[in-house]
């Protein structure tokens, strides 16, 4: 927040302006460019730890000049530290203190080693080249049953930290950064605390209005479209496959004369772990359905050959896809509204108009779930958290991904999963997960406060900003309110300032 680190080395009169050039060029993106420095000699571990320590807030540690007792290392793992880019420095009766390459990324992980141990934890921020010979070297002779770890510039006996404070303790923008940092890592585990699985559903038979733009039919027409339904529901009922040949994976049929409409539909559908076919045509999709069990069928009122409404009669009684699901859908731009009665007499489970909002399908796939499979998730949330309390996060998340096929629109279910990738510091996965929370329920402040600082850490600072303003009104803690006006604020005026240089 306070410029570059290259920029705050040059102001202190650490280095000139082509000893950072030369830095620069030579950055393979290995290390950060402060590691850089150092690696080439311009610049010492601890000039440059005072050049972090001002630049993020964070306390440093200096590890060329501290002595570290190696038996801290008994709780952790070299994975777990290589992982995180963090590693145990010191512990006693109640406090654990971590030094962290990115101290933000380490909150999660430390915190959980500090409610298991039942201790405090303290983080410091470290030199990222330093800080990965020590984890190397650390577990290498804690191996070997050696004792300490000496720095190769260290000046004094025993174990000793070599700690830097940042010179100015009141920079309100690094307190909020500080503060919305721990706000995203903090842990939400009771079921009180996530988000209500009460939302109101957009996705029933009615639309937004009423329009009757579909005529009705005279007895004439009646008669030719049941001679019709007949021979459609005999061609579906001809053979293919049947519900338990794909027992564990959601088969959908979208059927749509318009490409662009076809392909969003499938794309959502297939994010939500739906295995999809489509088709173009009332006959196209016949052929499929007459070969392929289907769980859920789309069908547009304008498809030709068999329109979307004579395809649901049909399907409807079929005695082999008598399972099924069929919605309706419509561009209500071009063939209008499709009234209630309308829909009911042809047997629709649901309708859908266009285009396409992903919320309302979310919705409507999750009121269509039997109430038995959608429920409240207790177990599936209890059954994820122990796993991760067991040390496997990986079977966790595959917990909540494999309930989410069954019940795509579940805040509940995408918010745990996001905290679990978050956790795994799969960043770029838990914004995904995130902001499906937010497109079910868009007034969800931890999802909102969470999604803003993954944005901020990204780099999508605009994306950030706008998130928390999202955020703000649904804020109820009037401190952390501030923070998220202080940060916001400053993030504005940086990236002015960019926008102008």
């Amino acid at each position: 927040m306070r410029g570059s680190i290259g920029q705050l080395l040059i102001a202190q009169g650490v280095i000139d302006a082509g000893a950072l050039s030369d830095a620069l060029a030579r950055q393979s993106g290995r290390h950060p460019v402060a590691s850089e420095i150092y690696a080439l000699g311009y610049a010492s571990e601890r000039e440059l730890a005072v050049a972090l320590s001002a630049q993020t807030g964070w306390p440093a540690i200096v590890l060329d000049e501290s002595t570290i007792r190696l038996d801290v290392l008994e709780h952790v793992s070299i994975e777990w530290a290589r992982i995180f880019s963090a590693i145990i420095v010191y512990e006693d009766t109640t406090t654990i203190i971590i030094a962290a390459a990115r101290p933000e990324d380490a909150i999660v992980p430390a915190r959980e080693l500090g409610a298991a141990r039942n201790k405090n934890v303290e983080l410091r921020i470290a030199l990222d080249i330093t800080l990965a010979r020590t984890i190397r070297v650390a577990f290498t002779k804690w191996k070997r049953g050696e004792q300490y770890l000496v720095g190769n510039q260290v000046d004094q006996p025993g174990p000793h930290l070599a700690i830097v404070h940042p010179d100015d303790h009141g920079d309100e923008h690094r307190q909020a950064q500080r503060a919305l940092a721990e706000e995203a890592a903090r842990n939400i585990e009771a079921n009180d605390e996530l988000p209500s699985e009460d939302h109101p559903s957009s996705t029933t038979l009615t639309g937004d209005w009423h329009v009757n733009t579909v005529t009705t039919t005279n007895d004439a027409d009646e008669a030719r479209l049941e001679e019709r339904t007949v021979v459609v529901t005999a061609n579906l009922d001809r053979g293919g496959d049947e519900p338990a040949n794909h027992a564990g994976t959601i088969r959908a049929l979208v059927i749509d004369p318009d490409p662009p409409g076809r392909i969003q539909l499938v794309s959502e559908l297939e994010k939500l772990g739906y295995q999809c076919q489509a088709a173009s045509s009332g006959s196209q999709a016949v052929d499929l359905m007459s070969q392929l069990f289907f769980d859920m069928v789309f069908a547009d009122v304008a498809t030709p050959e068999i329109d979307g409404l004579q395809l649901c009669r049909a399907i409807k009684r079929s005695k082999r896809l008598v399972r099924t699901k069929v919605i309706v859908t419509t561009s209500v731009v071009d063939s209008g509204q499709v009234p209630d009665d309308v829909l009911q007499r042809n047997g629709a489970d649901g309708y859908l108009e266009k285009p396409l909002e992903a919320r309302r399908l979310h919705r409507l796939l999750r009121d269509m779930s039997p109430a038995e499979e959608r429920g409240d998730h207790e177990a599936i949330l209890a059954d994820a958290l122990g796993r991760y309390h067991n040390g496997d996060i990986e079977g966790a998340i595959s917990r909540l991904r494999g309930a989410l096929v069954g019940d795509p629109a579940s805040p509940k279910l995408h918010f745990m999963l996001a905290n679990m990738l978050q956790r795994a510091s799969r960043w770029a996965e838990a914004v995904d997960e995130y902001e499906a929370v937010i497109e079910i329920q868009p007034a969800y402040f931890p999802a909102l406060t969470r999604l803003a600082y993954l944005y901020f850490r990204q780099g999508l600072h605009a994306r950030a900003v706008e998130t928390w303003r999202r955020a703000l009104p649904v804020c109820d803690d009037p401190a952390l309110r501030r923070n998220i006006e202080l940060f916001m604020r400053k993030l504005v005026a940086d990236m002015s300032k960019s926008d102008t240089g």
